[in-house]
């Protein structure tokens, strides 16, 4: 009896000792999991730089015709063998492209986004995001300790004046928000009934992407495209429904309009700025009018990844922001404006429908 008893007070002085072993093993494999994510978040960047290295060689392009070896690929796109195939190994593994056996390659489907020709193309965006963002993303720090635009501090003035100075970069930058617009125009269009409105404006809508989608749906319906000069003058004859009218919206919104279309507009602005677009907005708008702000809204907390991440993209590009739905209200009541109803599409973007409260 002794002697068992003595045994069961050994085994429990054993597993007494295996507990901290176990819970500091536990620690370390927690450790790793951490120190596993943080590296993968730090090389997002080596990433994002061999993406847009291989759209600027033209490899999805290349690949559009089939299947490539390494060794053609480099040929047709003027690089090393080598260091071409070390690239689009790590892109493949992150599925830009597909390789198989003897290092053949092809497009997968995110990789044909970046085609020139495909409908939806990414590649000027690509481009954009690689060349006059990525340059701008250095000065963060300082940004964020002064309260200035990184892309001003880089570039020694702010991001619209660039692109007016500049009319070269701002081709890239009209077709990068071209490409990004198409998905949202589309998804747009589905959750929206235009049927009711004759006369549309929209206020800052860059080359006329969206009136053009909105016009092969709703032919009846007569447009302006409302622009700073320096956009309409570079602008054909763009469709014959489609007036174009120069102006500056934070001085003054031409009056008429059954409907008002802010897409992308508001978040490139501090709140000051942005209300003052909404100020001007309601008055050119009647009490019919309706206005129609089409843009990201952040989800309270760290919901929204993406969103959220575009709100540091603002920050850093132009010194807007992006805005829950609360600041929204919030800004619309102090432009005597009201939100009616919110409608969700298929994008990150939702559409505010926005009247004009009532005198």
């Amino acid at each position: 009896m002794r002697s068992k008893l003595l045994r069961c007070l050994f085994t429990i002085f054993l597993i007494s000792l295996c507990l901290p072993l176990s819970v500091q093993a536990a620690t370390r494999d927690d450790n790793g999991l951490h120190r596993e994510k943080l590296l993968r978040l730090f090389s997002g960047e080596w990433v994002s730089r061999g993406i847009y290295v291989a759209a600027k060689l033209g490899i999805p392009d290349i690949l559009e015709s089939g299947a490539k070896s390494i060794d053609e690929l480099s040929a047709l796109a003027s690089a090393d063998t080598d260091s071409l195939y070390r690239l689009l190994h790590v892109l493949a593994g992150h599925g830009i492209f597909h390789e198989s056996e003897d290092r053949i390659f092809t497009n997968s489907d995110e990789g044909v986004l970046l085609t020139k020709s495909h409908p939806d193309s990414l590649r000027s965006l690509c481009v954009f995001y690689g060349e006059d963002i990525h340059k701008a993303w250095d000065a963060l720090l300082s940004s964020i300790q002064q309260g200035t635009p990184a892309f001003q501090l880089t570039f020694d003035q702010p991001v619209f004046s660039y692109f007016k100075n500049n009319p070269t970069r701002a081709a890239l930058f009209q077709n990068a928000m071209k490409e990004k617009s198409q998905a949202v125009i589309q998804s747009t269009l589905s959750a929206y009934d235009f049927t009711a409105y004759n006369k549309i404006y929209d206020i800052g809508g860059g080359q006329g992407e969206f009136l053009k989608a909105l016009l092969n749906e709703y032919p009846q319906t007569t447009a302006t495209l409302f622009e700073l000069p320096e956009v309409t003058n570079q602008l054909p004859e763009i469709h014959q429904n489609i007036e174009l009218c120069c102006g500056d919206f934070f001085a003054e919104i031409p009056q008429g309009g059954d409907l008002y279309i802010l897409k992308s507009v508001l978040h490139d602005w501090d709140d000051a700025r942005a209300a003052q677009i909404l100020e001007n907005c309601c008055k050119a708008m009647n009490s019919n009018s309706r206005l129609l702000i089409v843009e990201t809204v952040l989800q309270e907390g760290s919901q929204s990844s993406y969103a959220n991440s575009m709100d540091l993209l603002m920050l850093a590009i132009t010194g807007g922001k992006e805005r829950t739905l609360t600041s929204f209200e919030e800004m619309l009541k102090k432009s005597q404006l009201l939100l009616e109803k919110v409608y969700p599409t298929t994008t990150e973007f939702s559409i505010l429908e926005v009247k004009k409260l009532k005198n």
